[in-house]
């Protein structure tokens, strides 16, 4: 599974991923509204193992790394992954050096669109933590909305739907 947005290219999860990978969700930053804290080598490593097997056997699913089509450097990843109750779940994660440049907008819009080509999939969903207004805003922007709040661990999560 490879294809292409604007300025992006993005290829399906294989092991030779995981430096890479490792890099993202070992940030602070990165981590902050996903897991609540940059994750250790043995955190990482098993959030990767499972993200290798999210695609719940469908070729045309799973977790994809993010590169720029011009100067090749790994930006993030995102993933287009079978969810609960026929939905299919959505996100991304970008290196701060990323953010700010239109990018997560550029991977939602790509990711819909592939979930449209795909032609099995009727309804996306995005969770979020609604503190984390940039990801509010992008998903808004390409017409999610506010579906339902869903308890979390210790936080309370958002989920926006978006129906194809």
């Amino acid at each position: 599974m490879q294809f292409y947005s604007e300025r992006l290219r993005y290829e399906k999860f294989t092991p030779d991923h995981f430096e890479d990978y490792f890099r993202l969700v070992s940030q602070q930053d990165v981590m902050l509204y996903i897991s609540g804290t940059g994750l250790d080598m043995e955190g990482a490593r098993k959030r990767f193992e499972r993200s290798l097997h999210a695609d719940g056997q469908q070729s045309e699913m799973g977790f994809v790394a993010v590169y720029e089509q011009v100067t090749g450097l790994y930006i993030g990843l995102g993933k287009i992954v079978p969810f609960e109750d026929g939905l299919t779940e959505i996100g991304y994660a970008l290196l701060p050096e990323f953010w700010g440049k239109g990018y997560a907008s550029e991977i939602t819009s790509r990711l819909v669109a592939y979930a449209r080509e795909c032609g099995s999939v009727e309804s996306l969903v995005a969770l979020v933590i609604p503190e984390n207004r940039a990801s509010v805003n992008v998903l808004t922007k390409h017409q999610f909305r506010f579906f339902r709040e869903v308890p979390d661990g210790d936080v309370m999560r958002h989920d926006y739907i978006l129906d194809l």
